[in-house]
């Protein structure tokens, strides 16, 4: 069993590092592709415009949106799969705050990336096109409709994760992971009716059924929050200052759920005890029982026999 598990592990290892070679060789490839035609580009540049040069020109520019295009894409699913993958193994067990940063900071880099998407050359007709490719007018095609949709897809999956992570026990801030809950959904609400007005969008109906899953994942999320902010703001006064739950028994109280209820102090609290030392007790009880003057004038009396008060000691003369 133990030479099962371990040839099925170095399997998984040498899949995974298969599929990371070819992801790397992908990249190479497309940067290879791009440097080529922005060599062409640069060369062409240099010609006077023409209608030949300008179609040269209309199809590298083309050639170099696309091979950006396929880059972005290949890192984008990469990205996305890798914060998709840290929620769903770490979901059972609990997300904790290192999980929602690692989500969130995977997000910033799709959503650059997405933006970079949005603002690639290519498109138009080649009559459009006058030789200056950052001159060139947007064009609102439907491969732009879909940039943006997908903008907005990722801002929302991003707030999503920041509000998880301003609502986290660790941080306790409930008000601005409300309001980052709300951005989320209103930004998930506005990118389902773009991705389906995008008829041809590669992966839509996934992509929509995914939105309207974390829609339903962000409403709980907030009624999560608005209970924990609640129960936070309304916990006792016992709860605050510290008190176990064996000092309050029968203080029906409702504590924080952001932290873990004290059910007792250990090593307990040192506690302070009325007491007197037992000496001082007893001789009360034979100091009472004589006046005060009396005892002056035996101490008088007695003061100077130094050596038969040493041999017998002060409760000596007490109990004659």
């Amino acid at each position: 069993d133990a030479k099962g598990s371990s040839g099925n592990n170095n399997n998984n290892n040498n899949a995974s590092g298969s599929s990371d070679s070819k992801f790397m060789e992908l990249l190479s490839g497309y940067d290879d592709a791009i440097s080529l035609a922005n060599q062409e580009l640069k060369q062409l540049s240099a010609l006077k415009s023409g209608p030949a040069v300008n179609a040269k020109k209309f199809q590298l520019q083309n050639i170099l949106g696309y091979c950006k295009h396929q880059k972005l894409k290949l890192v984008m699913g990469r990205n996305e799969d890798l914060a998709e993958g840290i929620v769903r193994r770490n979901k059972k067990k609990g997300l904790t705050l290192k999980h929602f940063e690692e989500a969130a900071h995977l997000y910033d880099a799709l959503l650059q990336d997405a933006r970079a998407v949005s603002s690639l050359p290519g498109g138009g007709s080649p009559e459009d096109f006058d030789g200056d490719a950052a001159a060139a007018a947007a064009v609102e095609d439907e491969f732009l409709l879909e940039a943006n949709a997908n903008i907005l897809r990722l801002r929302s999956l991003r707030c999503y994760y920041l509000a998880q992570m301003h609502g986290s026990p660790r941080v306790g801030k409930h008000a601005e992971a409300l309001a980052l809950l709300d951005q989320a959904e209103s930004l998930a609400l506005e990118a389902c009716e773009e991705i389906g007005a995008c008829d041809g969008m590669e992966g839509g109906d996934e992509l929509l059924e995914n939105l309207e899953s974390a829609l339903e994942e962000m409403r709980g999320e907030k009624c999560r929050v608005l209970a924990v902010s609640y129960l936070s703001m309304n916990a006792s006064s016992s709860t605050r200052a510290g008190k176990s739950l064996l000092e309050r028994l029968h203080d029906y109280d409702i504590p924080s759920a952001a932290t873990m209820p004290l059910l007792t102090h250990v090593p307990p609290k040192l506690e302070p005890m009325a007491c007197k030392p037992s000496f001082f007790d007893v001789a009360l009880n034979y100091v009472s029982d004589y006046p005060v003057e009396d005892l002056e004038q035996a101490l008088e009396e007695h003061g100077e026999q130094n050596s038969s008060a040493a041999s017998t000691g002060f409760l000596g003369w007490f109990r004659r």
